[in-house]
């Protein structure tokens, strides 16, 4: 089961940093997730929103403010936005690349074409079709997770999973159940649940023979990881 930190350590760090990502690492995760926007000037940057109003000291749409600008905000205990090229470089272990605008698709497909290993590591995830469509034209080769908030009956996953071209169903953990799972993974799909806050979810999480989870607080369950 491979175990996702959520924008990093979300629950310990600030979110989207390379200090959570750090954070996630040492927590044991094997994957982090992390969320993928371009600035005014076309770079690379991980920010959860369309604005830095909430995690960082400034205000402003994300795509409206270049790197520099972005670069002098502090996002948390003086951190500051990371790119995603400074994340692959400091970061050695999977990454669930959410996508959360199209502008933002000829970057990150640029960025993993010149460097097959980091593909390789790599899971774009989004939850728009469209966005994962575009992708799979580019990059044929990808791997790419459609995000379901809450978790649709499993015919409709399938169809919307089918449509989006994606291998990866990453599902609200409260409507999975067990048959579900299997009939996922009887499509050849691979499912992720989320959120797991704790060790309660992480056992439900077992029972569901899901194939990875993504919680906020790593911490909680590195020790109980099989």
């Amino acid at each position: 089961m491979i175990i996702t930190g959520h924008r990093g350590a979300l629950g310990s760090e600030p979110e989207n940093t390379l200090r959570s990502f750090h954070r996630a690492v040492a927590d044991g995760c094997d994957e982090v997730e992390l969320d993928l926007r371009s600035t005014a000037d076309d770079e690379l940057v991980v920010m959860h929103d369309a604005t830095v109003d909430r995690t960082t000291s400034g205000s402003g749409a994300v795509s409206e403010l270049t790197l520099a600008e972005l670069k002098s905000l502090d996002a948390g205990l003086g951190e500051q936005v990371p790119t995603w090229a400074e994340t692959v470089k400091a970061v050695d272990i999977r990454f669930q690349a959410e996508v959360k605008a199209a502008r933002a698709v000829p970057l990150l497909v640029a960025s993993l074409q010149a460097d097959p290993a980091l593909a390789a590591r790599t899971l774009v995830t989004s939850s728009y079709a469209d966005i994962l469509l575009a992708i799979r034209q580019a990059m044929p080769t990808a791997s790419t997770g459609l995000i379901f908030g809450r978790t649709p009956g499993v015919e409709e996953v399938l169809s919307l999973i089918k449509a989006a071209q994606a291998g990866t169903a990453l599902c609200g953990i409260a409507g999975l159940t067990p048959e579900a799972v299997t009939t996922l993974h009887t499509h050849g799909l691979a499912v992720t649940a989320w959120p797991v806050p704790d060790v309660e979810t992480f056992a439900q999480a077992l029972t569901l023979s899901v194939d990875g989870i993504t919680t906020d607080y790593p911490h909680r369950l590195r020790l109980r990881v099989p």
